[in-house]
C-alpha cells in the first residue's frame, strides 16, 4: 500500500490518535479508556502481526473537514461504539514504536519482541547451495504443536491473563 495512504499514531499526554487517511477520519483513544492491549505476532492464518486494544469507552471519532463525498455518506452509517480497536503492521505506519509510546504512559507494560516468529518451530535441516553470485537456502522446520493461545499480554488495568480475556469474550 502507498504510505500516504497508511495509518499513522501520534501520541500525547491525554491519549493517542489514529489517523486513517482512507476514510478521512481520526480517532482519539484517551490513556483512561485502555483496558487491555494484546499483542499477536503473525497470528494463525494472518501474515502480519496486529495489537487488540479493548476499551472500556468506545473512541471520539471525528471526520476531517474536506472528506471525500463517499467517506462523508458513510462516516454517519458506521457503528461508532466499537471498543475492541485492531492495529495491524500492514496498515499502520507506526506499529512498531507503538509500544515504546504506550510506555511513557500506562504503567506495568510488557515489552514485545517483534523479531519472535512462534509458527517456525524447531529447525531440523538447514541446506544452502551457492552459485556465482547468489545463495539459496532451504530451511525445514518442525511446527510446535501447543494449547496455549498465540497471543501475548501486554497491558491490562485489571491484572488478568490472556486466557482470562478468551473465556470472558469466548474468543479473541
Amino acid at each position: 500500500m502507498n504510505d500516504d495512504k497508511l495509518r499513522t499514531m501520534t501520541f500525547n499526554p491525554e491519549g493517542f490518535i489514529l489517523n486513517i487517511p482512507i476514510l478521512d477520519e481520526t480517532h482519539f483513544f484517551s490513556w483512561d479508556s485502555i483496558d487491555t492491549i494484546l499483542y499477536g505476532s503473525e497470528i494463525l492464518y494472518h501474515d502480519h502481526s496486529e495489537f487488540i486494544i479493548y476499551l472500556n469507552q468506545p473512541p471520539i471519532i471525528k471526520l476531517k473537514e474536506n472528506a471525500w463525498w463517499l467517506n462523508r455518506l458513510t462516516f454517519w452509517m458506521k457503528n461508532r461504539k466499537n471498543k475492541k480497536i485492531r492495529i495491524s503492521d500492514e496498515w499502520n505506519r507506526d506499529f512498531s514504536g507503538f509500544i515504546s509510546h504506550v510506555q511513557k504512559y500506562l504503567h506495568h507494560v510488557q515489552n514485545i519482541d517483534f523479531e519472535e516468529n512462534k509458527r517456525k518451530g524447531t529447525l531440523i535441516s538447514r541446506n544452502e547451495i551457492k552459485k556465482s553470485n547468489s545463495s539459496v537456502t532451504t530451511e525445514k522446520w518442525k511446527p510446535v504443536k501447543t494449547t496455549d493461545l498465540p497471543w501475548k499480554m501486554v497491558y491490562d488495568r485489571h491484572h488478568r491473563t490472556v486466557e482470562d480475556i478468551y473465556s470472558r469474550d469466548k474468543g479473541i
